[in-house]
């Protein structure tokens, strides 16, 4: 029998420059039993760029659609060590949605949307709606390897985008379209005095 598991991020929440979620382990604990023990761990959570509708990507800016489905393995980054990449593509390195394509978009370390470029980060804890903290990149490695490399276990990736419930993000989406604008308008002000 086939052993999978599959790493499902669950999006809950989302602002103008990120989308935190959730991120579950889900797979088959033995295979011993007739059917296998599922299991459904919940590993942290997770911080991406903010998620723009169907066939709109801003490099860097823009993180995997909802809905994607792809497969993951063991990677070695220059920048970020020993971590898991995601693709589509048998370069090992591409994801295509459509017309659309990332590439080298790994699980790894970080707080922000500045430190995501389209990547996972993955952590402990949700400090607010736009930061992380605690990096699990390490451990999710260790857990991944343990799975390809001694277990056996094929590895693919879910991306789930949930509805955001509750009004405190939104409130904070508002303050910042807010400031934005407002800063727009006094450098217009300011550009026309020149």
């Amino acid at each position: 029998m086939k052993k999978n598991l599959e790493i499902v991020i669950e999006r809950y929440l989302y602002t103008v420059q990120t989308s935190i979620g959730k991120m579950f382990l889900e797979y088959d604990s033995t295979y011993i039993t007739d059917p296998p023990t599922p299991i459904k761990l919940q590993f942290g959570y997770t911080l991406e760029d903010t998620i723009r509708p169907d066939n709109i990507k801003v490099y860097a800016e823009t993180g995997l659609p909802g809905g994607l489905v792809c497969k993951v393995r063991l990677y070695e980054s220059s920048r970020h060590g020993k971590t898991i990449i995601f693709y589509t593509e048998d370069d090992g390195v591409t994801i295509k949605w459509g017309p659309l394509s990332w590439t080298y978009v790994l699980a790894h370390g970080g707080n922000t949307h500045i430190d995501t470029a389209a990547c996972i980060l993955v952590a402990r804890n949700v400090i607010n709606d736009d930061r992380i903290q605690g990096s699990l990149k390490d451990e999710l490695r260790k857990f991944i390897e343990k799975k390809i490399d001694i277990e056996g276990y094929t590895v693919t990736a879910r991306f789930v985008n949930l509805t955001q419930t509750g009004t405190k993000s939104r409130e904070i989406i508002y303050k910042i379209n807010f400031v934005t604008v407002w800063n727009l308008i006094k450098k217009y002000i300011l550009r026309k005095k020149l």
